[in-house]
C-alpha cells in the first residue's frame, strides 16, 4: 500500500496473541550510515527505537505489513537518532501508540523542533495516542508482543534534570549523558542492548543504580566514537565487561569524518569481551580505505544504505529468536568469512592496540 494512504486499524490484540508463537520475533538493527534505528517485532507487533533519516525502517514496516507502531522511542535529540522521526509520525499509512522522549531545552535544533511539531500535528490529526517522558521509573512495562523494552537509563533524576552545561549533583549532563538506553528482551530473555550515545557519566550512573545490562548483543554507543572526555579504551573495556556480549555492532557510515569506530574503542572491546564477534554495519575506512571490496553475497535481504555503493560490512543485522537460541542474519560465520577474505586490513582482526602505561602522579 502506498505511503500516505490510511490503513485499517491495527489487528485485534487477541488475533495477534493467537498467532504469536508462530510469528517472527526479532530485533533489526538497520544500516542507516552514521545513525541508529532498530525495529523490534513480534509478527505484526512493532516498536521502533530511534529513527535516523532515510526510508529503511518505512520500507521494512511495509514489507512486514505493520499497521501499528506500539512504541516509538527517541533516545535523544541528535539528528542521527531523531531525524527520521517526523517522517514516521506524519506517515498516515499506520497508527502509532506512544512516542517516548525527554525534553531537551538546550538543543533548539531545527530537527528537534520538527519532531516536536510532528508529534503535535499527528496528535491533532489522530492516529497517535500520545507522548510520554521516558526513564527507569516509568510505571508502564513497554511491550511489543513477546518482546519487552526495558529502560536501563536515564533515571528520573537525570531525565528530570535534562541536558545542562552547568555543573549539577550528577556532573555535567550532556545530551549523550541522558540519552535513553534500552535493553530488549525476546521471549523473556535479554537479547539486545541499544546503548544510544551513552557516555562515562551515563555508565557510572547506571552502575551506581544497580542496573543489570548483560545482553548477548550490544549496539555500541556513539557509533564507536569518543565517549566524551573519558578514556576510550577504558570505557570500552568496562562497558564490554559489564555487558559480556557475544556480538558487538557498530552502526557507522563508511567515511573519514567521523572515522568510526575508533581503534582504541575496538581494542577495549576485544579486551573486555575477547570472544565477542565484532560487526560494523558499513566498512570502516580504518579497514578498507575508500574502495569497495566487491561481493556482498553474505548480506541479509534487507534495506541497507551502504549497499548501492558496495560499502556494507555486515549491513543491516537481524537478531531473531528461535526456540532456546538467538539467530543472526547475516549469519556470523558468513560475515566472518567476508571480513577475512575481502576486507583489506580488518580492524576487528588487528593486533590489540594497548594503551600506553600511565605515568604515576607526582
Amino acid at each position: 500500500m502506498a505511503r500516505g494512504v490510511t490503513k485499517p486499524a491495527a489487528p485485534d490484540a487477541a488475533t495477534v496473541i493467537e498467532h504469536a508463537e508462530d510469528a517472527d520475533l526479532e530485533v533489526t538493527i538497520f544500516d542507516v550510515g552514521h545513525g541508529n534505528c532498530a525495529l523490534v517485532r513480534d509478527g505484526r507487533n512493532c516498536a521502533i527505537v530511534d529513527a535516523a533519516p532515510g526510508d529503511a525502517v518505512l520500507d521494512e514496516l511495509e514489507r512486514v505489513n505493520c499497521e501499528h507502531i506500539e512504541h516509538l522511542i527517541i533516545s535523544h535529540s541528535d539528528k542521527d537518532h531523531a531525524g527520521g522521526g517526523p517522517t514516521l509520525l506524519l506517515d498516515d499509512a499506520r497508527t502509532i501508540g506512544t512516542v517516548w522522549f525527554n525534553a531537551d531545552g538546550e538543543k533548539g535544533s531545527e530537527i528537534w523542533n520538527r519532531l516536536l511539531r510532528a508529534v503535535w500535528t499527528r496528535k491533532r490529526k489522530g492516529g497517535l495516542e500520545g507522548h510520554q517522558s521516558i526513564h527507569t521509573e516509568i510505571s508502564q512495562t513497554l511491550t511489543c508482543g513477546r518482546a519487552v523494552l526495558e529502560v536501563a537509563h536515564p533515571s528520573i533524576l537525570l531525565a528530570g534534570t535534562g541536558p545542562t552545561g552547568r555543573s549539577s549533583a550528577y556532573g555535567r549532563l550532556t545530551t549523550n549523558a541522558v540519552s535513553v538506553v534500552i535493553r530488549v528482551h525476546l521471549a523473556e530473555r535479554p537479547a539486545v542492548l541499544l546503548a544510544a550515545d551513552m557516555d562515562r557519566t551515563a555508565l557510572d550512573h547506571i552502575r551506581e543504580n544497580g542496573k543489570v545490562l548483560n545482553a548477548p548483543v550490544l549496539v555500541f554507543p556513539h557509533h564507536g566514537g569518543l565517549p566524551g572526555n573519558a578514556d576510550p579504551y577504558e570505557f570500552a573495556v568496562e562497558l564490554s565487561e559489564l555487558i559480556q556480549p557475544e556480538l558487538v555492532i557498530f552502526s557507522i557510515k563508511s567515511s573519514r569524518r567521523p572515522a568510526n569506530p575508533d581503534p582504541r574503542i575496538v581494542a577495549g572491546v576485544r579486551q573486555g569481551a575477547p570472544d565477542a564477534h565484532i560487526a560494523c554495519t558499513q566498512l570502516s575506512v580504518h579497514c578498507h580505505g575508500n574502495t569497495s571490496p566487491g561481493s556482498g553475497s553474505h548480506l541479509a535481504a534487507r534495506v541497507a544504505s551502504g549497499k548501492p555503493l558496495g560499502r556494507c560490512c555486515a549491513g543491516t543485522i537481524t537478531v531473531g529468536w528461535e526456540p532456546d537460541k538467538l539467530v543472526f542474519d547475516p549469519p556470523l560465520a558468513q560475515h566472518r568469512l567476508f571480513v577475512e577474505t575481502r576486507v583489506g586490513k580488518p580492524l576487528c582482526r588487528a593486533q590489540p592496540l594497548l594503551p600506553e602505561p600511565r605515568r604515576p602522579r607526582t
